[in-house]
């Protein structure tokens, strides 16, 4: 695939998309047909939504745009057309056919999608049957990676859930804007947002729960969970309560006590010594943690001088999630951070 020019790949790929775009049509003439047969009901399916969902292996919302369009076409010929014909792409028929009055597709080809699809919801009024069908469609769902190191986070909510979540999420991600004008992107901090919110509102939220550790030679994992690094056997030492179990070749060798790793008199002793944040400059008394100076995971002991207090941004943000290390040459009460890779000067 060597020896093209950047326009003879363009124009490959925008033929490509034609070839799609008629096909698609045919897909939605033959969909017609199987809706005038009635199929999906003679198949047992609840709607022509369920029933290509399951003939032709696509997702359920891949299936509803089809079925969708398929009969908003139906009564737009002149668009069924320039479909057929690859003069434009599945998608812009299906948001120019959701335009009531949008009869010559030319008129409208200064938009791209997301502008037809703003202008094609200016025209939607909602009915009570609508507001119904929104709530009922409303989802969330949590999809792990192979190995829970990560979580995708999707669904839809209503127009009402969605303005509420929409509006939380951005004045809490706002409020960590102005503790750090460098945080990062609006996606980053509505992640850490939700977290927070979630944190704050569980069921025994002030004492963490015990969390049990298995190490064998080829890493940590969390009980009910999977592998982590070092940072989170961190987070959890100075968090939770902590069991830890070491494994070869699948049994356990050795069973350490369950114990707080910070015991309660301890953590209510570091607090009232530093009383607040000893991060140099903050002022925040916010859900503040004692934290290990030299991390447990690397032998830090657990006992006053290697404790320091931390705010929620300090502790949970600063050092656990982006790696920052802790530099107490300031002396006891004042603390800095070293960024990560970088060696104190």
């Amino acid at each position: 695939m060597r020896g093209f020019t950047p326009d003879q790949v363009e124009l490959a790929i925008r033929a490509e998309e034609a070839i799609i775009s008629r096909a698609r049509a045919r897909q939605m003439a033959w969909v017609r047909v199987a809706d005038t047969m009635q199929l999906p009901s003679a198949d047992g399916s609840r709607s022509m939504r369920e029933w290509l969902s399951s003939r032709i292996d696509v997702s359920s919302e891949t299936a509803s745009r089809i079925a969708g369009t398929a009969l908003l076409l139906e009564d737009r010929p002149d668009l069924s057309r320039s479909l057929a014909d690859g003069e434009i792409t599945f998608d812009r028929a299906e948001a120019t056919a959701r335009i009531p009055g949008a009869d010559d597709e030319a008129d409208l080809r200064g938009l791209d999608i997301h502008g037809l699809r703003r202008l094609a919801a200016k025209h939607r009024r909602m009915t009570r049957v609508d507001d119904h069908a929104a709530h009922r469609a409303q989802h969330l769902h949590l999809q792990p990676n192979l190995d829970e190191s990560r979580w995708d986070v999707w669904g839809a909510l209503d127009g009402y859930g969605g303005t509420v979540v929409s509006k939380v999420l951005n004045d809490e991600a706002d409020d960590l804007r102005r503790i750090d004008n460098e945080f990062g992107g609006l996606g980053y901090r509505r992640a850490l947002a939700l977290l927070k919110i979630c944190e704050e509102t569980r069921p025994g939220s002030v004492e963490s729960p015990l969390i049990t550790v298995f190490v064998d030679g080829n890493g940590i994992e969390i009980e009910g969970g999977g592998p982590v690094g070092p940072e989170i056997l961190d987070k959890v030492a100075c968090a939770g309560s902590l069991e830890v179990i070491a494994e070869n070749e699948g049994r356990p060798l050795a069973v350490g006590r369950r114990s707080r790793v910070i015991p309660k008199k301890l953590r209510r002793f570091v607090l009232h010594r530093d009383g607040g944040c000893t991060a140099d400059g903050c002022t925040s008394t916010y859900r503040l943690q004692p934290h290990h100076i030299v991390p447990w995971s690397e032998g830090g002991p657990t006992d006053a001088d290697n404790l320091t207090t931390l705010c929620w941004f300090h502790h949970h943000v600063v050092v656990h999630g982006r790696g920052y290390r802790i530099d107490a040459r300031l002396g006891p009460g004042r603390i800095r951070f070293i960024h990560p890779g970088h060696d104190p000067p």
